[in-house]
């Protein structure tokens, strides 16, 4: 399963259970997110029982809209409680270390690498 976009591309590998997302996603507000956000959901359906490990090493840049679509899975994922998720960070992307350690603030169960 894969989002391709010209300035982004969110791809899943069912094999290793992640989502790998690259690039710099802006896009302008919550309701065009919905593709993503949609995408996600299915992802999730797919990893009942297992870990889901979000990879956003290679992401340069998400704006506030993005984050927020982001904890909103956060958040659906805690409720549901069906998979864990694991999250992985680079210190070389600046927004990475202070925006993703909040969804650990989201659900306590969160797996954070920031390296």
């Amino acid at each position: 399963m894969e989002i391709k976009d010209l300035d982004y591309n969110i791809q899943y590998d069912e094999a290793t259970k992640t989502v790998k997302f690259t690039g710099s996603i802006r896009l302008q507000n919550l309701p065009a997110y919905e593709p993503i956000k949609l995408f996600l959901r299915d992802v999730a359906k797919l990893c009942q029982g297992a870990i889901l490990t979000m990879d956003f090493r290679e992401l340069q840049f998400v704006n506030s809209s993005g984050i927020t679509t982001l904890s909103m899975f956060i958040i659906d994922s805690r409720k549901s409680a069906a998979y864990q998720i694991k999250i992985q960070g680079s210190l070389n992307v600046s927004w990475q270390s202070k925006s993703l350690s909040n969804f650990k603030k989201l659900w306590d169960q969160v797996v954070l690498e920031i390296s």
